[in-house]
């Protein structure tokens, strides 16, 4: 399957958002969606547990056109659906 790779802003912004503790890589990232809207999907590149025991995912989400205008950001766990 293909996966995507980091670009130069990307990869930075990763190992930013990784470099806290208890955050891991996931590797190669994983397609996904979110859970709790329509036609959002992206790739998970890690994850990190939290103090109280959640999972927060490190994710592109594309929310429209798929491969344009992708966002960084920390999903739940609980919202984000694997594809593969």
């Amino acid at each position: 399957m293909w996966t995507p790779t980091a670009d130069e802003r990307l990869a930075e912004q990763l190992q930013a958002a990784l470099a806290r503790p208890h955050a891991s890589h996931v590797s190669p990232p994983r397609p996904v969606a979110l859970a709790t809207e329509d036609k959002v999907v992206g790739w998970l590149w890690g994850r990190l547990q939290t103090e109280e025991g959640a999972w927060l995912g490190p994710a592109t989400m594309y929310y429209g056109t798929l491969f344009d205008g992708a966002e960084l950001g920390w999903h739940p766990g609980t919202r984000l659906r694997t594809l593969d």
